[in-house]
């Protein structure tokens, strides 16, 4: 084993306690701010799935029967739900380019200027099906902005043993947004006018205003600075970011990841297929891939809508009050314990029982209409609600994390893209296909699909087994010494790695030696 080399297991093992030690008020403010960035496209996402059933929106844009029942028809709601995806798909391309030229602080300035417009553009719709649809389009953009510039950053700009924590606090803020929307939506129901539905698309505004003030305060990422030959500027955010180092600690910093940058040019396109990167690359889209495919988009986009297919009426927005209430303090928890548990063993009990309940629910859908009791009722909502509660303790924060790490520095903007457009292509095709296939007038499978999706959480806890390493503890320069091990990835966790201080010191002090008298 190389001198100075450690296993960080030991490190990523500590208590939440002693993880804290680690943090400091700036910290605490990147890991407010960066989060925030997620805030919008769970309150999106929180939103539609009420509005799209509120009264005056109905009239608006959908169809109403001859006794004057209002409703969107199922391909408006598909096209309403889905299409935005393709914008997140762009935002998702667009943003890989902005941060890897510009700068992590410049993707972000853009990030707060799309959703201002998109959301503009929506409230002041009237009865334009294309204007609000398009509105949503170019707000989404600003998610997929998001989900490649958040963990890019966070990763780049945070101790090792507080990364799991801030690359989850994305699905944090989600689903924080999810619940204020619900409740917004909840308060919102029983107002007859447009007001209702404006004012709480209109609210997505506040956001990226707060944002685009704080953002004066951000400092750009001292990795990307770095690359750029920009050191002064480097160290000044570093000096932000260490509070409690000293100037001789940060310097040695600096000089470390120079020396573990060294030679390294920006990745090409090829080399993220290549022999040496395409199993990382394959982690990363697995991690996004899977964060959408098991089912998530059913609950959180047609939640409401499924409720009071099933005959639950007004009480479909309190299960959705309830259900992203209980998603937060999953998140919670998983925010504060990811980096002590780890990657592997959360993705695998997640899927497994998220699998579980879905299962459930699709047993609870071939019951014929009018056979439900008032407690298969209640197991139906409890199934729904427990699978959520299982995603958000999983799937839903954790593909954050491992996409922050799984790429090697050189290629991070450009893996990322990948597997944050597969994953937007994946949503799409999900949030596409659902109301065909609970609605009455088409497939009318109702509950049913959880038999589809359990099948598929099945499947991806296999996947995690043999695909998803654990990564938990490491610096990136120590994540990159994992792969080029040659260990199976289900043997990480026992690699000996030293970190870019260990790897500089270790040169520098070769170097001595040979400058030594009698030295060769």
């Amino acid at each position: 084993m190389p001198e100075g080399a450690t296993c960080n297991p030991d490190v990523a093992d500590t208590s939440l306690r002693q993880r804290l030690r680690h943090f400091n008020g700036f910290l605490a403010f990147l890991l407010v701010v960066s989060g925030l960035c997620g805030f919008n496209y769970g309150y999106d996402v929180g939103t539609f799935s009420g509005v799209q059933v509120h009264p005056s929106f109905t009239r608006s844009f959908g169809e109403c029967d001859e006794n004057g029942v209002c409703a969107l028809p199922g391909w408006l709601s598909s096209v309403m739900t889905a299409t935005p995806f393709l914008g997140k798909a762009l935002g998702c391309i667009g943003a890989g380019w902005v941060a890897a030229r510009f700068g992590r602080k410049a993707t972000f300035y853009l990030l707060c200027i799309v959703s201002i417009v998109g959301v503009l553009l929506q409230v002041t719709s009237v009865t334009s099906r294309a204007q609000f649809t398009l509105g949503r389009i170019i707000a989404f953009g600003q998610t997929g902005i998001a989900i490649v510039l958040v963990p890019i950053y966070q990763a780049e700009t945070t101790p090792r043993e507080l990364r799991g924590m801030f690359a989850s606090t994305i699905q944090l803020m989600i689903s924080l947004g999810q619940l204020v929307a619900a409740l917004i939506i909840f308060g919102a129901q029983n107002i007859p006018s447009d007001t209702g539905w404006r004012i709480t698309i209109g609210l997505q505004l506040v956001v990226p205003a707060i944002l685009l003030l704080l953002l004066m305060f951000v400092p750009e990422s001292p990795r990307w600075l770095l690359d750029h030959q920009r050191t002064d500027e480097a160290f000044s955010s570093l000096r932000k970011l260490r509070k409690h180092s000293s100037d001789e600690d940060i310097h040695l910093e600096i000089k470390s990841l120079k020396y573990a940058c060294t030679h390294e040019d920006k990745g090409t396109w090829a080399e993220v297929f290549d022999k040496t990167n395409r199993i990382r690359t394959a982690i990363a889209v697995t991690a996004m891939f899977g964060q959408q495919i098991t089912g998530q988009a059913f609950p959180n986009q047609y939640g409401v809508v499924f409720y009071q297919s099933q005959g639950f009426g007004q009480k479909a927005f309190l299960f959705n009050v309830i259900g992203n209430l209980t998603s937060l303090v999953a998140c919670f928890l998983t925010w504060s314990y990811v980096d002590q548990v780890g990657r592997r063993p959360l993705l695998m009990v997640g899927g497994f029982f998220m699998g579980v309940w879905l299962f459930v629910l699709g047993g609870l859908g071939t019951i014929k209409p009018g056979g439900f009791t008032p407690s298969t009722s209640n197991l139906l909502v409890a199934s729904l609600q427990l699978f959520t509660v299982s995603y958000n303790l999983s799937w839903a924060p954790i593909s954050y994390v491992v996409v922050s790490e799984a790429a090697t520095l050189r290629l991070k903007e450009k893996t990322n893209l990948i597997a944050s457009v597969v994953s937007v292509l994946t949503t799409f095709a999900y949030s596409f296909t659902i109301p065909y296939l609970i609605n009455a007038q088409y497939a009318n499978l109702g509950g049913k699909v959880g038999f589809i999706y359990s099948t598929v959480d099945f499947a991806m806890v296999i996947v995690t087994f043999f695909v998803i390493p654990e990564m938990k503890g490491r610096t990136l320069e120590e994540i990159d010494q994992l792969f080029e091990s040659g260990v199976s990835l289900r043997r990480f966790r026992d690699v000996k790695t030293r970190t870019a201080q260990q790897l500089y010191e270790s040169h520098a002090g070769k170097l001595t030696d040979d400058q030594a008298p009698g030295g060769p």
